[in-house]
């Protein structure tokens, strides 16, 4: 933090009078003298809306005055030079006070400094006294934070796997996510009860894990020592998991689900229960309180924006503020009651699987939707099933161009023919060769019958179109035949596509 000193001669004064002459400079300046010492002052400017306040320490030697200006909150530059004009302030009304005093007023600031000495030691065992309760309750620096960095190591790991697989930085694939167990509905809910751990260490691209691993940090350098690394690592996980339940009960249509800011708001549930008890001394709770307080409450906001499962973000916050206050009763009665205490990482554990189980038990889904996915999760482990799945799209567009007319009754014969001619013939003809680059495809088994089955269609297709274009000609009962039978061969076709999706 920026500083700057400066030493002055004060001629014919013992450092007694200088100090006492410091005294009646900073009440002339209107500066709040906080602290003494032997023949030491230290003083704070006025703080405005607008600029903050410096520490000044004035020493005194006989015939000696030393002044420091500093600047004490996180600045990294004076660049208004402020440290600088502030000893020139000082030293400028030394000058006159010094020049003014009477052997009355001196005596008087004398006074004042003895009281500030007083008041100096009080606060000093004041301050000793909150950092043994803090030191007690908190224990800074008593534990590494071992826990927290492997939470950190197994999501970076976990991370640059999946991108390696192909999770994607920016661009996602979700279907990598699934195959590496995010809380995917149709599977959580027929079997895959684990994935409500593995979501906790997956993360949906670089800016996730980030910002996640950035907040578990912050909060972490707290809880870690203070709680232990059992009641840590416990609070991590169990609301980790109450936050993908909270998350499959808040979305009935489905979701999918991943990130560690789950067990995160968890953590800061757990911290802001504690910070409302008297566990931790008051004048550390205030501000930590209110810091923590908005933290949660910007980012409940900024969860409500679309992409965010802000309902897991609720889960976990709900789940650690009860926990938060468990772990309270455990602090505050390990002395007496440890009997007791030990119970309560078994309870605690028990409870949340057990509400795992019972949900997934009463919410179970049919085999149906998980088939689906697994066979898709299965497709996309082929080289060209990104490119595949690219083309299939654009069949669908060439098909959706091809197709309206058959179902327009307000087209004379004219007009259908030249729709058919122009539009519907090239459609089908671009979706042919779409499905030929396709079948050439590394792609899965499955994928290359759906193409052979969009062959036979496409080539349907284009019968049908001939066919009520001859029908348009004649009202033969032939042709009429050969039409329904065209229908019916389409209609089975589509029934087997839908079996393969």
């Amino acid at each position: 933090m920026p500083e700057k000193k400066e030493t002055i001669t004060v001629g014919g004064y013992p450092a007694s009078h200088i100090i006492a002459l410091a005294v009646g400079t900073c009440e002339k300046l209107n500066w709040n003298t906080k602290y003494a010492g032997e023949n030491i002052l230290v003083a704070y400017t006025p703080r405005s809306w607008n600029k903050w306040d410096l520490e000044i320490t004035v020493e005194a030697l006989d015939n000696q005055l030393t002044v420091t200006s500093k600047q004490i909150h996180n600045e990294s530059f004076d660049m208004a030079g402020r440290n600088k004009k502030r000893i020139e302030e000082f030293l400028a009304a030394f000058n006159e006070v010094k020049s003014k005093a009477t052997d009355h007023k001196i005596e008087g600031w004398s006074d004042k400094i003895n009281a500030l000495q007083q008041s100096t030691i009080v606060a000093a065992q004041e301050e000793v006294k909150q950092a043994e309760e803090i030191n007690k309750v908190m224990k800074p620096g008593s534990s590494n934070l071992y826990i927290t960095y492997g939470i950190i190591a197994i999501n970076v790991l976990m991370f640059v796997a999946m991108v390696v697989d192909g999770a994607g930085i920016m661009e996602l694939n979700p279907l990598v996510h699934i195959k590496w167990g995010s809380n995917f509905t149709a599977l959580t809910l027929t079997g895959d009860w684990w994935r409500l751990f593995t979501s906790v260490f997956i993360h949906f691209g670089v800016i996730h894990i980030l910002m996640n691993m950035y907040a578990l940090f912050m909060i972490s350098v707290y809880l870690e020592p203070m709680l232990g690394k059992i009641k840590f690592i416990t609070a991590y996980l169990c609301t980790g998991i109450f936050a993908g339940l909270v998350s499959l009960w808040w979305h009935k249509e489905g979701t999918n689900s991943a990130g560690a800011s789950g067990a995160i708001f968890g953590m800061y549930g757990v911290f802001l229960a504690l910070l409302t008890t008297k566990l931790i001394p008051q004048t550390m709770r205030k501000g930590l309180l209110q810091s923590i307080g908005v933290f949660v409450v910007f980012n409940l906001i900024y969860g409500m924006k679309g992409g965010v499962d802000n309902s897991a973000h609720i889960g976990g916050l709900v789940s650690g503020f009860i926990i938060g206050y468990l772990y309270w009763f455990a602090i505050t009665k390990e002395e007496t009651q440890s009997g007791i205490v030990k119970y309560l990482i078994p309870a605690i554990l028990l409870i949340t699987f057990a509400s795992a189980y019972f949900y997934l038990t009463d919410n179970k889904m049919s085999d149906e939707s998980r088939n689906s996915i697994l066979t898709e999760v299965g497709d996309s482990k082929y080289k060209d099933h990104a490119l595949f799945t690219g083309k299939y799209n654009e069949f669908v567009e060439w098909q959706d161009k091809a197709t309206p007319v058959l179902s327009d009754t307000t087209l004379t014969i004219p007009e259908f023919k030249k729709i058919i001619a122009d539009i519907s013939y090239p459609a089908w003809n671009k979706a042919d060769s779409l499905l030929n680059e396709m079948d050439k495809l590394n792609v899965s088994p499955n994928a290359h019958k759906k193409v052979s089955i969009l062959k036979q269609y496409t080539e349907l297709r284009r019968t049908e179109l001939m066919l009520r274009d001859k029908l348009n000609d004649t009202n033969d009962e032939t042709v009429m035949k050969q039409l329904n039978s065209t229908i019916q061969e389409i209609d089975k076709l589509m029934a087997e596509l839908v079996k393969l999706q």
